[in-house]
């Protein structure tokens, strides 16, 4: 690779180092609140120096890509390599950015073998974008998954020249690009069992095998196995035919007893992650009923053991409850007497993910995500606001210093508008019915200072996007994080205790006059009874982003006096005018400046006291 390469590859790996969680160990709450805003500048600089090396380097050479030598596009592309599937160097929009350009070369220079490559590795790409978006229907990322498929499906045509190529990789291409056209979400799984079996036969092709005798085809098959297997993890209308069904128990029986031979060789024990997928498969071939299924669920999830750090005991405790809460979702009838055997299945989780060190909490995350979409929420349980709150705070530090300082801000804004309309917030049902003064202005504070901790939720589902932010932006990214809204709609939307804050969630990106300029699209202003409250929380969560938390990523950078006078400027179009006219007042403006500061310096306290407690 070359110098400005190895340079930003660096830059990754320290911008990783200091944007992870802090333990305060023996630091004093001053010294850590310095360590943290010290980490932050550090991070923003090695941000800067990494756009700088693209602008200066690879920007120019992806411009001119067609001159370049092949000593050039071979280090070109060993620097993509870095930058996908290893966590400490990842940078998968920058990878999908280089390996896009490497392939319109390939196209425009007719290298057979090379557009072949390229193509699954844009696949690839693809897919680890569609991973990021974690929790959401195929209605909200079809998109994406369709680019994903795309890039796969047209390697995979390359299939009928099979016999004339006579590179062995190339071929290892073709075939692992057929069968990753069945990853992703389907519209049903039908769909997807009769992509996989043509896979299957393809694999099994001693013609194909004959040509190419050095693939690894005992893996190819046993992986295409795999797949089928999975292929009902989430089918909700069990929809199937006989032959599916016949389909999917071959494979699973194939892939199961592989397992057990593994295990066997080994003296271990067969890990709960092929366990359960079993069980489920023989419930939803109607082996077995619902009941039963929950049963065996059960069993696996007492047997879990709170000291098991291993990747099969935080499966047990993490992720296995929300597969177990996804079948009470769908079927609620289920949850009646087990409402405390669910809450401390919860109450583990949340125990056994303190007990990890820093070094493991990105890895704990990935699983919590998982749960935190599945979350059952009872009568007798920790409230799902409160969860979703404890695990911002304890693995989402960012997030979390940016939300809580939203809603102390959004708190002494709200405060200040009751004080002088405390009408201002009757459209909101909950607010309209109270009639005593002070209640209601004590009720109006707290849901904006909810409004304000719950409105980036959905960042959960891109949270990498926001937390390893390595260089400003593209495009695509942008477009995907706004999917942030609808996510925090769907985590939100199905739980008591969180349901008012919905709109929130949803609407805290759309402009005042509902210009394209805002997002979602589903937030209709005019429709919205919170919309109030809404408004509020976008222009405060605004100011706040424009002036510290989201210069990193989008290149606006702003002091906090330039920010007001530009949402004055932006007064009717993007914010409220009720709102901006208010930030003519230099005492609604300090009161504002002050709130932000107070709200940074409790959730430093906060982040303190809890980094103390776990662990």
């Amino acid at each position: 690779m070359q110098a400005y390469q190895e340079q930003y590859i660096a830059n990754i790996r320290e911008i990783a180092e200091l944007t992870a969680c802090r333990r305060p160990g023996e630091l004093s709450l001053e010294e850590y609140s310095g360590l943290l805003r010290r980490s932050e500048v550090l991070a923003a600089e090695k941000v800067r120096q990494n756009l700088a090396l693209l602008r200066e380097n690879l920007f120019p050479l992806l411009d001119h890509l067609f001159s370049a030598g092949d000593e050039e596009l071979r280090e070109l592309e060993a620097f993509a390599a870095q930058l996908y599937g290893n966590p400490e160097t990842q940078d998968e929009g920058l990878f999908r950015l280089i390996h896009r350009a490497l392939l319109s070369l390939a196209r425009q220079r007719g290298d057979r073998n090379a557009t072949i490559r390229h193509l699954y590795w844009m696949g690839m790409g693809c897919f680890g974008l569609c991973n990021k978006l974690v929790g959401l229907g195929l209605e909200v990322v079809e998109k994406y998954v369709s680019q994903m498929r795309l890039y796969f499906t047209e390697a995979a045509a390359y299939l009928k020249y099979y016999e004339e190529i006579e590179d062995t990789e190339t071929r290892g291409y073709i075939l692992r690009s057929r069968a990753n056209m069945s990853l992703g979400l389907f519209k049903s799984p039908g769909e997807k069992i009769r992509l996989v079996r043509e896979t299957l036969r393809i694999m099994q092709d001693a013609s194909y095998q004959r040509l190419a005798p050095d693939l690894p085809w005992d893996r190819f098959i046993y992986m295409t196995n795999q797949q089928m297997a999975t292929c009902i993890s989430y089918n909700k209308e069990k929809v199937m035919t006989p032959e599916d069904m016949a389909s999917i128990m071959e494979s699973a029986y194939i892939v199961y007893q592989r397992r057990i031979q593994e295990t066997q060789a080994t003296h271990g024990m067969l890990p709960l992650r092929w366990i359960f997928p079993y069980y489920a498969i023989e419930y939803y071939c109607g082996i077995y009923d619902l009941d039963r299924l929950l049963n065996r669920v059960e069993a696996l999830l007492d047997a879990g053991e709170p000291d098991d750090r291993s990747p099969d005991g935080m499966y047990g405790i993490l992720s296995l409850p929300a597969f177990y809460c996804q079948y009470l979702f769908q079927y609620p009838e289920k949850i009646s007497g087990r409402e405390r055997y669910i809450d401390a299945l919860f109450r583990r989780a949340m125990d056994y993910a303190e007990s990890f060190s820093a070094s493991e909490d990105d890895r704990v995350l990935i699983y919590l995500r998982h749960l935190a979409y599945m979350y059952l929420e009872t009568n007798s349980g920790i409230p799902y606001g409160e969860f979703i709150q404890w695990m911002m705070l304890r693995f989402m530090p960012e997030a979390y210093l940016h939300s809580w300082m939203v809603g102390v801000a959004s708190r002494a804004l709200c405060g200040l508008i009751f004080d002088e309309e405390p009408t201002f917030f009757d459209d909101i049902p909950e607010i309209r019915c109270l009639t005593d003064r002070e209640e209601k202005r004590r009720q109006v504070l707290s849901d904006a200072m909810q409004s304000g901790l719950l409105h980036d939720v959905g960042k959960v589902s891109v949270l990498e996007l926001y937390s390893r932010t390595v260089r400003q932006w593209m495009d695509e990214e942008y477009e995907v994080t706004c999917l942030h809204t609808v996510a925090g709609r769907v985590l939100l939307e199905d739980r008591p205790s969180t349901a008012r804050f919905v709109p929130v969630a949803l609407g805290h990106h759309a402009w005042y006059d509902g210009s394209a300029h805002g997002y979602p699209e589903e937030y209709k202003r005019l429709e919205c009874p919170s919309r109030q409250m809404v408004d509020v929380v976008s222009l405060i969560d605004w100011i706040e982003n424009v002036t510290h938390s989201a210069q990193s990523y989008t290149g606006v950078s702003m002091t906090f006096d330039d920010a007001v006078a530009e949402a004055i400027d932006m007064e009717g179009r993007q914010f409220s005018p009720m709102l901006t006219a208010r930030l003519r007042d230099p005492a609604v403006v300090e009161r504002i400046r002050l709130a932000l500061e107070e709200g940074r310096q409790e959730a430093y306290r906060q982040m303190y006291g809890s980094e103390q407690c776990g662990g």
